[in-house]
């Protein structure tokens, strides 16, 4: 290997391991704001209009007025599931361009008592706004399909 094409590798390696570390943080900042029971909050980690997909459906955030109120449902909807603990652990990631990167991430509900509840994979587009970075949309495919096979699907 030439010295260029190391030096090129070991840039690489830092910047992708800079990257992990901000979305590990955007991760713990966004699992702190569910545990916190903040739809503001958690809202305030995208950017607007922002898309969501799950089960074959796709959804248009246009605001964080109308994602905030979605999200009230959701934490309401894992309030009646008794979770009590959110883990979220970075998986995969994948930088798109300056600006933009692809995120996998496993998460895990659990019970006052440790007991897991649920776990699934899902996958977002987060992009630099502002110096932060915000999502602008998720695949929750993962997470839909964990609730369901529990038998208390979302929005049912």
């Amino acid at each position: 290997m030439s010295r260029r094409s190391f030096n090129r590798l070991v840039k690489t390696s830092f910047v992708l391991s800079e990257l992990r570390s901000d979305l590990e943080a955007w991760c713990a900042s966004y699992t702190k704001a569910f545990l916190a029971w903040d739809a503001d909050a958690i809202a305030a980690h995208w950017a607007f209009p922002a898309l969501t997909t799950q089960a074959g459906r796709s959804f248009v955030f246009k605001s964080v007025e109308h994602f905030a109120t979605n999200t009230k449902r959701l934490l309401d909807f894992y309030k009646s599931q008794q979770v009590f603990q959110v883990e979220r652990v970075v998986t995969d990631l994948m930088p798109l361009s300056e600006t933009a990167v692809s995120l996998k991430v496993s998460d895990r509900m659990s019970a006052a008592d440790g007991t897991e509840i649920a776990t699934w994979q899902a996958a977002y587009v987060l992009q630099k706004r502002d110096q932060s970075w915000r999502a602008i949309a998720a695949i929750a495919d993962g997470e839909v399909a964990a609730w369901a096979a529990r038998g208390t699907p979302l929005g049912g």
